[in-house]
């Protein structure tokens, strides 16, 4: 998604909590380049040079370099940052259980992500950014689970249900990793939307 916004024009702040700054170059250089540049042993370093600068050289592509939890307002003082100082049209942080996972003990988990969701939301709403908060789901009822293609929904959602009741859209991801027939088939799934009231499914990606 961050690379298409990227093939748009648009400035990314890319806020991914559990890789290293060097993983996730290395991603978006393999989709630009069309190939797992990680499984690449012998790759032309001319042609590693050239795939990074078509990435990076033009400075649309910020990436957060932390990995783990990180306090709520250092991350809220980031993304305003990002947006204000670095001209960012879109946030994406993956994922929003990671924030407060060394933070909390107990009970206090839902409290604070709802309090991270309302902070978010104000962001917002005072940057006038694009924000894609990645969020993980708790494991459905019964014997199969969302990696072997279960519909998501939104009570789904793990943590609080603020992440349903603020977000403008809510987009569920599908897929059957180990159907014979379509293994790399994702199902995108609208579950909720302030915009129009349209839900269902949207789209296959593959």
């Amino acid at each position: 998604i961050a690379s298409y916004f990227l093939s748009k024009g648009e400035t990314i702040g890319y806020i991914a909590l559990e890789e290293s700054v060097r993983q996730a170059a290395i991603d978006f250089m393999s989709i630009t380049a069309n190939k797992m540049l990680h499984l690449e042993k012998d790759l032309d370093e001319k042609y590693r040079r050239e795939v990074w600068e078509s990435v990076f050289l033009d400075n649309r592509l910020y990436l957060y370099d932390h990995w783990g939890s990180v306090e709520p307002e250092n991350l809220f003082n980031k993304i305003r940052y990002l947006v204000k100082g670095m001209e960012c049209d879109c946030i994406i942080l993956d994922h929003i259980s990671i924030v407060i996972s060394g933070l909390t003990s107990g009970g206090d988990e839902r409290r604070m992500l709802d309090f991270v969701m309302t902070k978010l939301r104000s962001l917002v709403e005072e940057l006038q950014c694009a924000l894609i908060l990645v969020s993980h789901l708790r494991r459905p009822s019964g014997d199969r689970g969302h990696e072997e293609g279960v519909q998501t929904s939104l009570n789904q959602l793990r943590g609080t249900h603020g992440i349903a009741q603020l977000s403008d859209i809510v987009v569920g991801c599908e897929r059957n990793q180990q159907s014979e027939d379509a293994p790399n088939l994702t199902t995108v799934r609208i579950l909720k939307n302030r915009w129009t009231g349209e839900t269902g499914i949207c789209n296959f990606l593959s």
